[in-house]
C-alpha cells in the first residue's frame, strides 16, 4: 500500500505541475497546437507515473511483460457486448430525460456531423481511457483489491480518480452554485463509472474493457449539445442506477469477493 499511496500523491504532483506549465504557456504563447499538444500529455500523467515507477512496484518483473498481462484474457462477447447495451441504453435514456424535461428534440442533441463525431471519438480516445487506464484500474485498482472488496476498492479508486481531475473544475468556467452542482455530478457520476468498470474488469480481466467503458462514457457526453449540467446530470444520475442495480445484482460475486493479484 506504501507504493500506491506514493503513486497516487506522484501522480497528483506531476499532474498539476503539467497544468500549470499548460497555463504558463497559454500565457506567454498563441500557439494553440502546443498547448493541445500538453493537454493531451497531462492525461496520461498515471501511465507515466507508473512508467517511471515500476521497478520500484514490481521489482521482479519487465515492463512490457506487465502490460502485455493486462490485455492476455480472450476479450468476452458476453462481457463487451453487455457494456456496450448498458451505455448503449444509458445514451437513449438521456436523450429521452432531457426530451421530456426540458422539450428538446434528440436530433437538437447531438452533433450530427460524421467527420466531427469521428475526430472527437479518436481525441477522447487519446485524451483519457488510453493513458489513464493502465494507472488507475491496472495498477492501483489491483492493488487495492487484494485488501479491500471489490466494490470499496471501485469506490476509492473512484473518489481518488475523481480528485485528480479537480483542476479541471476550475477551468470548466462555472462559478457559484453551478460551480458546486458540477463538482457534485462530476464525482457522482465518476464513481458510478468507477463501480461499473470494477464489476465488468473482474468478470473479464483485460483492460480493454476499462477502456471502452472509459471512452464511451466520455464519449456520450462529449457528442451531445445544449446545457453541459442538464446532460452531466442526467448522465451521472442514470449511471448510479446502473451502479445500484450491479452492486444488487453482483453477478458472480464481481464486487463483494476479495481478488488476487493477477
Amino acid at each position: 500500500m506504501k507504493n500506491v499511496k506514493q503513486y497516487i500523491i506522484s501522480t497528483y504532483v506531476m499532474f498539476y505541475i503539467i497544468l500549470l506549465f499548460i497555463g504558463l504557456m497559454m500565457f506567454l504563447l498563441e500557439s494553440h497546437m502546443i498547448v493541445d499538444l500538453l493537454i493531451m500529455l497531462s492525461s496520461w500523467t498515471s501511465t507515466f507515473v507508473f512508467v517511471m515507477m515500476f521497478r520500484k512496484i514490481y521489482p521482479q518483473e519487465k515492463l512490457w511483460t506487465f502490460v502485455r498481462k493486462q490485455f492476455n484474457q480472450r476479450i468476452k462477447i458476453s462481457t463487451l457486448l453487455s457494456v456496450l447495451f448498458i451505455q448503449l441504453t444509458v445514451l437513449i435514456c438521456v436523450f429521452l430525460v432531457i426530451h421530456v424535461l426540458w422539450d428538446i428534440s434528440v436530433y437538437d442533441q447531438v452533433i450530427v456531423s460524421w467527420p466531427i463525431l469521428l475526430m472527437l471519438f479518436g481525441y477522447n480516445l487519446i485524451l483519457g481511457p488510453l493513458g489513464e487506464e493502465l494507472g488507475w484500474r491496472g495498477y492501483v485498482l489491483k492493488e487495492l483489491q487484494v485488501i479491500y472488496s471489490p466494490l470499496r476498492s471501485a469506490c476509492i479508486v473512484g473518489i481518488v480518480w475523481g480528485l485528480w481531475h479537480s483542476p479541471l473544475w476550475f477551468m470548466s468556467g462555472y462559478s457559484g452554485l453551478q460551480l458546486l452542482q458540477y463538482i457534485v455530478l462530476f464525482l457522482v457520476g465518476i464513481i458510478a463509472i468507477s463501480i461499473m468498470i470494477t464489476a465488468f474488469f473482474n468478470l473479464n480481466n483485460n483492460l480493454l474493457i476499462p477502456i471502452t467503458i472509459h471512452q464511451l462514457f466520455n464519449y456520450t457526453i462529449a457528442i451531445q449539445v445544449g446545457d453541459a449540467l442538464n446532460v452531466l446530470m442526467v448522465t451521472s444520475l442514470l449511471y448510479v442506477l446502473v451502479a445500484i442495480i450491479l452492486i444488487i445484482i453482483n453477478y458472480r460475486d464481481c464486487l463483494y469477493t476479495s481478488k488476487q493479484k493477477t
